[in-house]
């Protein structure tokens, strides 16, 4: 599957904290920035509306971005543990080599993103709207779904073991490369969505059925 990926221009090195602080103070949009190697953890940045930006080598474990906007924004080699971004939205967004464990962003919005290389174990898209999203070589060990909407969403070798799709919408995703051991799945809402072998046998016993050989 192909994604519009986003596209920046010229981008002005700013200080990441003080940048994304006045913005938040001042209710403006935080347009064509660069930022990198800087520390901004624990802070609250909530509703920013961000575009045409990098973030590189940066460190914002813990801060709330909630109900954000993030147009054309790429996060490469970052800290993102423990991030909060619920209710926000992405869209031609990129996160390559980040780690996201415990990352909150239930309720979020998602268009034309990859995620490649990224630790998301424990991180939690509940009730997540997602459209045309790559997920690439990522651990997701224990993420959680539940109750989201996922269209046109591609797992490539991904670890969900323990991770948690019950109420989600399926249809027409394929999980044949990926490590499915003790996730869990809404039985009533697997239409249309491909499996190994193997990894059928493995569902069915989930079911209490003994398959015989």
């Amino acid at each position: 599957m192909e994604i519009f990926m986003p596209s920046l221009p010229h981008l002005e090195l700013s200080p990441l904290t003080q940048t994304l602080m006045w913005a938040s103070e001042d209710e403006e949009a935080v347009r064509g920035r660069s930022f990198f190697s800087e520390d901004g953890s624990g802070y609250s940045f909530k509703k920013l509306d961000i575009s045409l930006c990098r973030f590189e080598h940066c460190r914002l474990c813990g801060c709330d971005f909630g109900g954000g906007l993030f147009t054309d924004v790429v996060f490469q080699s970052c800290d993102l543990s423990q991030i909060s971004m619920r209710e926000a939205y992405f869209k031609r967004c990129v996160f390559i080599d980040c780690r996201m464990s415990g990352a909150a962003m239930g309720g979020c919005g998602m268009s034309n993103l990859l995620f490649e290389d990224c630790l998301l174990s424990y991180a939690n898209m509940n009730g997540g709207r997602l459209s045309r999203v790559i997920f690439r070589r990522g651990p997701m060990k224990d993420a959680v779904f539940t109750d989201a909407k996922l269209t046109e969403v591609e797992l490539d070798e991904c670890d969900i073991s323990g991770g948690d799709f019950m109420h989600a919408s399926l249809e027409g995703m394929d999980f044949t490369n990926c490590n499915i051991s003790g996730a869990l799945f809404d039985i009533n809402r697997l239409r249309g969505v491909a499996f190994s072998p193997e990894q059928a046998v493995m569902l069915i016993r989930t079911l209490g059925i003994i398959v015989k050989e």
